[in-house]
């Protein structure tokens, strides 16, 4: 949300990269349509700049440079919001290292400490691609 809300940032630069080679991303159906309605949502509530034109080619990058992650069974780890139980069975699936979020309390839980996958700022995320570049 937060790449689309200003061109600042890591967000943004890292939205800006998805289609190069610094990373691996993956989308599941679920993640992709709660993507699709928050950030049309936020089209509606005025929070972003962009249009609804714009956010479907920011959807459409994403979808296109993704790796599908097929769900086939549920992880749910009772996090507060849905949404983010939706990014952790994605990224969980997917057998991400990290899931790169500002809300990095949201995805500290008993029941994800199983799990390789940990939650990094985009800033963090960023910093450590610039070190494994050098």
């Amino acid at each position: 949300m937060a790449a689309i809300r200003s061109r600042r940032g890591a967000s943004f630069a890292l939205l800006s990269e998805i289609g190069g080679k610094r990373f691996r991303y993956g989308i599941s159906t679920a993640l992709y349509l709660e993507y699709q309605s928050k950030l049309l949502e936020s089209v509606e509530g005025g929070a972003t700049p962009l249009d609804e034109t714009q956010i479907h080619a920011i959807l459409a990058a994403l979808a296109h440079f993704a790796e599908p992650v097929p769900i086939f069974f549920r992880l749910r780890p009772n996090l507060r919001d849905e949404g983010d139980n939706f990014v952790f069975e994605c990224a969980a699936h997917f057998g991400a290292n990290y899931i790169i979020t500002h809300n990095i309390r949201d995805f500290i839980s008993p029941q994800v400490r199983g799990y390789k996958v940990q939650p990094v700022t985009p800033g963090e995320f960023l910093k450590m691609l610039q070190e494994e570049n050098q």
